[in-house]
This record gives C-alpha cells, structure tokens and sequence, in this order.
C-alpha cells in the first residue's frame, strides 16, 4: 500500500494514516518526484501534442507506470490523483473534479483513456470524452468504445451532448448484456440518429415558431423526444429510421401550433 499526502482544510500538508518516520520519509521521497517529473511529463507532452486529447492519452500512460511503480492500488487512486493535484499539477485546470469523486478527476480520465486503443480515443475530442466518462452509466457497457472506434464519420461536437442525452434516455433500467454486439451498435446508431433529427428538427421549429414557448423549454422537450421515440420502438419492436424520428418531433412539438 503507498504512503500518501493530502492537504487538510487550512491548505497544510498532512500524511494519509498513521505512519513511522520510515513511512513519512517515504511519503516525502514520493511528494518530492511528483513535484519534479509531473511538471516534466506535462511540458513534454504540450511541446509533442498540444493540449488535445492525445496529451491526456500519453499523461495517462505515463501515470499508468506510476501506479504501477509505486503500487497505489485501485481504493488509493483517487487519493493518488489528490495529492499530484494538490502538489505537483502540470498546470491549474478550471474544471472542478471534485474532492473524492474518481470518475470526474482529470488524471483519472487520463488513465481511463490509456487504457484504450489510440485509434478509438482519437474519434472524439477531449470535451467529448470528458462527457463519456462523467457519465458512469453511459459506459457501463464498455462496448460503446468499440462502437466509437468503428464509427464513421466523427460525431460532431454539436451532435455529442444530445446523443449522450438519448443513450442515457435508452440506458435507464436496461441491461444491455442481453444483445449481441453487432444488436447493440445499431442500435448505438439509432440513438445517434435521434439526436441529429432533434437537432435538425428543432432548429426549422425555432425559425418557424420563434414565439412558442417550448423554444425557452428545449430541454424539457428534448427528453419527452427521446423518451417518445424509445416507447415507439418498444411498441414496433424495430429501430427508428429518419422518416419515424421526425414523424415523432412533429406530433411532439407541432401539435396545435398554425
């Protein structure tokens, strides 16, 4: 088990657990590399890649080796990901991770995306990757890393959010180890699909209805969408097509409107 430090709520540096001074000297040797090479590993990394996503796939296989190295073991990690954080942070990021939340951190993320093929890991960006892994639920099933590798084209920016919204939608109370794996892309396609006809529907609904006031609640009916469209699939027991997904929007949203 690995010796490390946190911080306490005043901002000063305390030891994890009771420890000897062979442990405490320990715990220091390991601060005092971290403070060193994480710094290192980030600028190399910047010069070679920038700050897109291949930057965090190599951080994180870098800190693959750490983990491994200094055997933090998986409970550990989260606390691992604190203190290089908390002391040695290649840089300040923004975005809060959270204090014990593991699927939210950044290193984490990175070490999740290490662990797979490069090839899949280059078909989104990083803020699109960074909604995936938030989102615990959406890949439970790990498959939908091999249906992101095999995809074609990208999904777009604009597209990802919606089409995290719907499979969140399709995702709840279902067990998805019941489909084969070429069942389940398909189905991953006509999830992608739902969220591009929202997306195009809506956008003639606003130009054509600019005072309806399910425009100020888009949110609101982009659910009641996706949740209309999966009760229509159940009920005929097939996939949605195009032509269905609008049929759908348009009695949804176009209902008594002139």
């Amino acid at each position: 088990m690995a010796v490390l430090v946190e911080l306490d709520e005043e901002g000063r540096k305390i030891y994890r657990g009771f420890l000897s001074s062979e442990e405490t000297k320990k715990a220091d040797l390991l601060l005092g590399y971290l403070k060193d090479e994480i710094p290192k590993i980030g600028k190399q990394l910047s010069e070679q890649y920038g700050d897109g996503v291949l930057y965090k796939y190599f951080m994180g296989k870098r800190l693959s080796l750490l983990l491994d190295e200094y055997e933090i073991e998986d409970r550990e990690r989260v606390y691992f990901w604190n203190e290089i954080k908390n002391f040695a942070a290649d840089k300040v990021r923004k975005r809060d991770d959270g204090e014990n939340s593991k699927t939210r951190k950044f290193y984490e993320q990175c070490y999740q995306l290490s662990r797979l093929d490069q090839s899949i890991v280059e078909k989104l960006s990083w803020r699109q990757w960074q909604d995936l892994l938030d989102r615990k639920s959406n890949r439970e099933d790990d498959r939908i890393f091999l249906w992101i590798g095999i995809h074609e084209p990208k999904i777009k920016e604009k597209e990802w959010r919606p089409f995290e919204k719907a499979l969140h939608a399709f995702l709840k109370n279902k067990d998805t180890s019941v489909f084969e794996d070429e069942e389940l892309f398909e189905i991953y396609e006509m999830i992608l699909l739902m969220a591009q006809q929202w997306i195009n529907e809506f956008e003639k609904f606003r130009k054509d209805f600019p005072h309806s006031a399910k425009i100020k609640t888009k949110a609101k009916w982009e659910s009641k969408y996706y949740d209309t469209c999966l009760k229509c699939r159940k009920a005929n027991r097939k996939n949605l097509t195009k032509e269905d997904c609008i049929i759908v929007f348009e009695t949804l949203m176009k209902a008594g409107m002139k």
